[in-house]
């Protein structure tokens, strides 16, 4: 066992030496013989050196009785004395999951999720959410029994007792991480987070920034100079923190250290791939990101297990120092043989480093359904072309700023969400000066607002005002923001035909029916145009109608749409642009048509939706109750006003 010295004087702050725990290892060492003085310091690092002797003697009984003790501590308690089912907490974390669960599909503009969810929960989502808060309370005992593990092990032997309680003491207030701000969030009696991963490299950092610090080791002013001044100012902000033994930020500080040092400084691509068969043992895939900061839900053991039931893993790692595999970059999940998922480790996302697209792109053509991916490999190599010239200050093409706005198509990457490097390039730029290029006009030819427009107007960036559409009809670039807020304007030829029929052709083609939605196309209210009719459409969101971020009554929608010119689109709308199959909606993208209700089974008034989701290209309904709120990223269509109906 290595000799420690005293423990550093920020220890003094957990008021340790009035616990009945130190005043029983005083008592029992003073009972073997020790001469222990009448002082703070002393009486602590006393009771540190019986838990080092317990370590050593009886490890396995002593970890067993610290970890029962800090479990029933740290993780959310779900019982009552007598060992009963504490309703009222499951109950008050059910709701809180509730409101959670609604607000995210709120800002992510996911009416019809917000729709299922109704105002109140339901039997059906309580139960689902009491499993996920068992599920959550297992992850928590899993996560900190990590921590308990390691520093309980022979591994873990040079490591202080002092450190090792500082670190097992500071676990019970650290919640979230936040990567960007290099904290933790703070831990609450009813927080369901996860305990924070394990890096053992963070974990070693953070105790040679201490023992430095209490040392009082003299800086190397020659190394300090050589320093940025962000570097000194990092420095010095260390230094505070292990003044004040902030353990929570020292470590997010190193855990965020760590991965700079592996991802910004032209680390080696060079690596291999390791195959994880279905089936196989989820730890020796979980073990293997554990304090890797991937972002992967497979870093939690009960994700990974129920991921190898039912498919497998393929993990490309690149080599560490000792040419060991040992970073994972990429991971490709496969089910039944076909990809489901790729995955990298660029942000909260999930997204491939730009360096590692081609290696990825050369594994995952070996499996069924790579095609799929081909978009999203070419999307990222056009990115990495635009990030490398950005960095080196040289100007971009119009083709290449075209494709950064996202004029034609979405950039697609192989994370969750849109990748994050889009919305840093454009944050650089001013989109006042790329307007004019990317649209194909001069700066004076866009007007940004209804004061602007004149004769010589070829492109409108600004609010929506009432008559735009029949104001600005020969202009086809109109937006509310630049590039998000685009109109899209549309033509449609009415088929003319009746819901049974429209019903029989959408079942030909594969095209899913909700069972609402088959109900309201065999309506008596349902209505058709005249076969032949030309229809235009306009496609915007919730939030460009009232230039603002709010969500909208169908009300107060329909009243907006109307000062602006817009109209109600016949019942068959959804059906025709479904059966065209021009500008079909990508994956999970859904567009509400915006037409007079129709009345569902239960009573209900609907209007139908078009989407695809990954079982294809749906047809189905959602409420239009007048004071039924939409989300503000609601994509709508209407039809436009003919202007002899508005004369």
């Amino acid at each position: 066992m290595p000799e420690f010295g005293p423990s550093p004087e920020f220890i003094d702050k957990y008021n340790l030496h009035k616990t009945p725990e130190v005043e029983s290892s005083v008592s029992q060492l003073r009972e073997e013989g020790e001469r222990i003085p009448e002082a703070r310091a002393a009486h602590i690092d006393a009771h540190f050196r019986r838990i080092e002797r317990a370590l050593e003697s009886k490890r396995g009984l002593f970890n067993h009785l610290v970890k029962d003790k800090l479990v029933q501590e740290y993780t959310i308690n779900l019982t009552n004395p007598d060992g009963s089912e504490n309703q009222e907490r499951v109950n008050t974390l059910a709701q809180g999951l509730f409101e959670s669960e609604k607000e995210i599909a709120r800002r992510r503009g996911m009416g019809e999720d917000l729709e299922a969810l109704g105002d109140t929960l339901s039997q059906e989502n309580f139960d689902r959410y009491r499993q996920q808060i068992y599920g959550k309370k297992a992850e928590q005992e899993k996560t900190l029994g990590n921590w308990i593990d390691y520093l309980g092990s022979e591994e873990a032997s040079f490591y202080p007792v002092w450190f090792k309680y500082v670190a097992l003491r500071s676990l019970q207030k650290m919640g979230k991480r936040d990567r960007d701000t290099e904290t933790y969030s703070k831990r609450s009696a009813n927080t369901l987070q996860p305990f924070p991963d394990l890096s053992r490299e963070a974990l070693a950092l953070t105790l040679d920034a201490i023992k430095q610090k209490e040392a009082a080791e003299t800086p190397n002013t020659e190394s300090t100079e050589l320093l940025t001044e962000d570097e000194q100012q990092a420095q010095a902000e260390v230094a505070k923190l292990v003044e004040r033994g902030d353990f929570p930020r020292l470590y997010a500080h190193f855990q965020g250290e760590i991965e700079r040092a592996k991802r910004e400084k032209g680390e080696s691509t060079a690596g291999e791939w390791v195959h994880y068969p279905q089936g196989s043992d989820a730890q020796a895939l979980v073990s293997t990101l554990a304090g890797k900061g991937t972002e992967w839900c497979t870093a939690g053991y009960d994700v990974a297990s129920s991921q190898l039931q039912s498919g497998e893993f393929y993990v490309y790692y690149t080599y560490d120092q000792a040419q060991k595999p040992n970073d994972p970059r990429i991971a490709i999940y496969l089910i039944d043989g076909e990809i489901s998922e790729v995955r990298g480790v660029y942000g909260k996302d999930q997204d491939l480093e730009l360096d590692f697209v081609d290696i990825a792109r050369e594994k995952y053509q070996e499996f069924a359904g790579s095609e799929k991916y081909e978009k999203k490999d070419h999307d990222m190599k056009a990115l990495t072309q635009i990030e490398r010239k950005t960095k080196a200050n040289q100007e971009l093409t119009k083709d290449e700023l075209v494709f950064l706005y996202e004029i034609n198509d979405k950039i697609e990457g192989f994370g969750h969400g849109a990748d994050p490097r889009v919305a840093e390039i454009r944050a650089a730029r001013n989109p006042r000066e790329d307007a004019p290029i990317v649209l194909d006009c001069q700066s004076q030819e866009i007007a940004w607002n209804q004061n602007e427009v004149n004769e010589t107007t070829k492109s409108y960036i600004g609010p929506l005002f009432p008559g735009i559409f029949t104001q600005l009809a020969n202009i086809e670039q109109i937006y509310t923001a630049f590039p998000e807020g685009k109109i899209d304007r549309g033509n449609l030829i009415a088929q003319g035909k009746d819901g049974q029929e429209l019903k029989t052709e959408l079942e030909e083609r594969k095209i899913n029916i909700g069972d609402d939605a088959k109900f309201m196309l065999q309506s008596r209210e349902f209505t058709i145009a005249t076969a032949g009719e030309q229809l235009t459409t306009i496609r915007l969101k919730v939030r460009d109608l009232f230039n603002d971020n709010n969500a909208h009554s169908y009300q107060q929608i329909t009243h907006r749409a109307e000062g602006l010119g817009l109209d109600f689109l016949p019942h068959e709308t959804a059906a025709d642009l479904l059966l065209e199959g021009k500008s079909l909606p990508r994956l999970y993208e859904w567009r509400r048509v915006v037409t007079k209700p129709i009345t569902d089974r239960y009573g209900n008034p609907d209007v139908f939706d078009l989407g695809r989701d990954d079982s294809g290209l749906w047809l189905r309904s959602r409420w239009a109750y007048p004071a039924y709120q939409w989300s503000p990223g609601r994509e709508l269509l209407f039809g436009l006003r003919q202007v002899s109906q508005e004369a």
